[in-house]
């Protein structure tokens, strides 16, 4: 079909971090009501129930080569530290000779298949690693760079491949990263060519084999890129071009220009196109019986237009999620994207991943896990947290309780103006201003996504936060005129859906700041700065909160103040410690651990 005109960023089937000095509230505000209960249905899921109480423990690369012994070992160790669940690598990563080679995978599954034997006999479930769009070979470049002229995807499928703006194959050689040895091939394939049929027959053979859980990796356009000076942009092979054609009415672009409507269009289109993919093989996942889940390594980052990856998109196909996040030591940024991933889908179960090399990491990625997530997962050579299984154990009940409680604020992510502003950051900017400044207030909000923007999604807001968004469409401010707007930025409204300049900018009558907002609470709080709350409701209404409080260097105090009248019992969990209690008018506690998580109920 030709639709040239038609307008991309509708068509989404469609997210951070640093504090601010911000005014303190002199005051709570009206006390708000505890949180109505919700309908259980609305948590009603197809997946199944050990996805959402997950102990993951790192089985880590399984080779053709490995004896049952091995195995066996391994698994052993998994039971010790009273893990349910391990996932496991086919060798290092997702190689050519042992995934796509036939020889070479049918022995790979001979050593699955004893795998997940012995794990069922344990009472384990198994997870298999696989990528999405990446293949490696190694052994393909000798210690000159050469090729060796074995066989490898680039040579035995070269019409598979992702092609860049220049009609150039993306395939790399001789490179040395934290997963590619120098002597190792690195391809990338297309989500449109025949890869994508034999990537679903591989599922149905581990399936087969006797594994519960597939997790995907690595689905980008295209992933590596060594050269930081000159950003190859995938992909515009001859499957993807024909895709983008019939849904577009454009020929894929030759250049790389935000001014253009073609390029614009192909930035959304990736981020479709990847979606697709993923729904796809998840379709296929679910249809053998395998639970699938998918890592997002972008995150709500700007590299998720660069890769299109863009989670607000790939985050909606029937995928449990796992955002993979490397920190660089700002846990802000760890706990501002957990928080995103686990508002795209409340239903699904997620894995929150990190690499911690030492102690105080270790103990902060499982903060940051179970504060947005039931499920921990210690990578591999991570240091369990002293206490972290038995804190599980305790907060079991609670976890099967908890609903994320956002308060009456949204804060609007929005990819079309991420995709619009990627040379100068201006929506991502102000975006992660306005949920830092959110945070350091401590006021609870829900995060939405612009582009699938509905008035039911809004039920219960009063006050839509637009941080540095430009392009809005006539629909979606009709929708946000009806509540309070705090525009963040100079150009919010400014724009149309199809990035064209308006004559008249957009006027929203309801205008505030961001000091008019008050944390909507049916208590009072004060906590120390660098204390993050995430905070959750009853599912059945009752007047309970849960509070998961994280502190990357813990100091200060958590401060509760009752309504007028009332009383507030809290009883307090930490890493290594039993629980606590108190009650009164006003609950100080100190805060003195990583992860403090606060149940809080009204006498």
């Amino acid at each position: 079909m030709n639709t040239k005109g038609r307008n991309i960023f509708t068509l989404l089937p469609l997210l951070m971090f640093s504090f601010f000095l911000f005014p303190s509230c002199d005051e709570w505000g009206p006390y708000s009501p505890w949180p109505a209960a919700r309908d259980p249905r609305i948590y009603a899921t197809n997946f199944p129930e050990w996805m959402f109480s997950m102990r993951l423990w790192p089985f880590d690369i399984l080779t053709p080569e490995m004896s049952d012994a091995e195995i066996d070992e391994r698994l052993g160790s998994t039971v010790e530290v009273s893990a349910n669940v391990v996932i496991f690598y086919i060798e290092s990563e997702h190689m050519f000779e042992t995934f796509v080679v036939e020889e070479g995978f049918q022995k790979v599954i001979e050593r699955i298949k004893y795998l997940t034997l012995r794990a069922g006999a344990l009472g384990l479930k198994t997870i298999v690693y696989v990528n999405g769009l990446e293949v490696m070979t190694r052994g393909a470049y000798d210690e000159n760079c050469n090729s060796t002229g074995i066989p490898t995807m680039a040579n035995s499928y070269p019409g598979w491949l992702q092609r860049d703006l220049d009609d150039a194959t993306i395939v790399y050689g001789c490179q040395s990263s934290g997963w590619l040895e120098p002597d190792w091939e690195d391809a990338w394939v297309s989500p449109y060519s025949g890869y994508r049929d034999f990537l679903k027959k591989r599922i149905e053979e581990l399936t087969s084999a006797g594994v519960d859980g597939i997790y995907i990796d690595a689905c980008f356009l295209p992933g590596f890129q060594p050269d930081e000076e000159h950003f190859r942009w995938g992909s515009t092979d001859p499957a993807f071009a024909a895709a983008f054609k019939e849904y577009t009415g454009f020929e894929v672009p030759e250049e790389e220009d935000l001014e253009s409507e073609v390029f614009r269009a192909f930035l959304s289109f990736r981020h479709i196109a990847i979606a697709d993919y993923l729904e796809d093989l998840a379709k296929t996942a679910w249809d053998n019986g395998l639970v699938p889940f998918w890592e997002s390594s972008t995150g709500d980052t700007p590299e998720g237009t660069r890769l299109g990856n863009e989670t607000a998109v790939t985050g909606r196909c029937g995928l449990g999620f796992s955002p993979e996040v490397e920190t660089g030591g700002d846990w802000l940024v760890a706990l501002r994207m957990a928080k995103t991933a686990r508002e795209l889908n409340q239903e699904r179960p997620m894995i929150y991943l990190s690499w911690s090399t030492g102690k105080d990491e270790a103990t902060m990625e499982f903060a940051v896990a179970i504060a947005h997530s039931n499920n921990y997962y210690p990578t591999a050579d991570s240091p369990i947290p002293e206490g972290a299984f038995d804190l599980l154990d305790c907060l079991e009940e609670m976890f099967d309780r908890r609903v994320p409680y956002g308060g009456d604020v949204a804060l609007v992510y929005s990819v079309r103006n991420k995709d619009c502003t990627l040379n100068d950051s201006s929506f991502f900017d102000c975006y992660v201003e306005a949920y830092g400044k959110l945070i350091a207030r401590h006021i609870p909000f829900k995060i939405v996504t612009l582009e699938y923007l509905q008035e039911e999604g809004l039920e219960g807001i009063t006050t839509a936060i637009l941080p540095g968004l430009q392009g809005i469409s006539d629909e979606e401010a009709a929708i946000l005129s009806k509540k309070r707007v705090v525009p963040v930025g100079e150009r919010v409204g400014t724009r149309n859906e199809n990035w064209n300049i308006r004559d008249n900018p957009l006027i929203f009558s309801q205008q505030v700041t961001l000091n008019d907002i008050t944390p909507a609470l049916p208590f009072g709080l004060d906590a120390s700065e660098g204390t993050v709350i995430e905070y959750y409701g009853d599912l059945e209404g009752k007047h309970t909160m849960y509070l998961f409080a994280v502190s990357p260097n813990p100091s200060g105090m958590i401060t509760l103040h009752a309504a007028p009248g009332r009383e507030l019992t809290v009883t307090v969990y930490r890493l290594g410690n039993t629980s606590t209690e108190q009650s009164g008018y006003e609950v100080a506690i100190v805060v003195d651990s990583p992860l403090m998580v606060l149940a809080v109920s009204e006498k």
